[in-house]
């Protein structure tokens, strides 16, 4: 019962936590549907945490869930939901890069349609692999559209660092793998 309330209380705050919170890289890849592992192996009640609907209701109860919040409450689940189309994304800030490199470029943010503006939801990240026949001309800003993607997706499992300059510090590769997992990449859009 001790593993129970431990576990419980994890998933509690990771699906509650503020913006700057997180759970870091002691999440293993989630379960497809509700339930994230601890690398622990300890299973956790993502299904039932406070903050953790799925499928959500729309991209605003996306975004008021932090990083950590949504890869353990969405793992992989594909999620489909209506989005206005934001600017692109046009820089990854300072840092060694990372490589698939379509983690960062292109990207785009998704804005939700039903949050009013005073709500303070930020926009969602979003990218695509160009596999996928995406292209940053299929998003035309102030667009409304139908998205399909999902967090944790399989590419993310290949994340690593590159061009880091000697001497900067870098990321463990564990913490590297972890932020592409909780990047939404998308699979289609109408």
């Amino acid at each position: 019962m001790k593993w129970l309330l431990l576990a419980a209380s994890v998933v509690m705050a990771a699906c509650t936590a503020t913006p700057a919170a997180s759970v870091g890289a002691s999440l293993a890849p989630p379960a497809p549907a509700t339930q994230a592992a601890p690398t622990s192996g300890v299973p956790t009640l993502a299904a039932v945490a406070a903050g953790c609907v799925n499928p959500p209701p729309d991209l605003a109860a996306i975004v008021a869930l932090d990083p950590a919040a949504r890869l353990a409450c969405f793992g992989n689940t594909p999620l489909t939901f209506q989005a206005t189309v934001g600017k692109a994304i046009s820089d990854c800030g300072i840092g060694p890069r990372i490589d698939p490199s379509w983690f960062c470029l292109p990207g785009i943010f998704l804005i939700s349609p039903t949050a009013s503006p005073d709500a303070g939801l930020s926009p969602l990240p979003a990218y695509w692999d160009p596999a996928s026949g995406l292209t940053p001309s299929n998003f035309t800003s102030d667009k409304s559209v139908q998205v399909t993607g999902q967090f944790d997706a399989p590419a993310a499992q290949t994340c690593h660092v590159i061009d880091a300059a000697v001497g900067q510090p870098t990321e463990a590769p564990a913490d590297v793998i972890l932020g592409c997992r909780e990047e939404f990449v998308i699979t289609r859009m109408r």
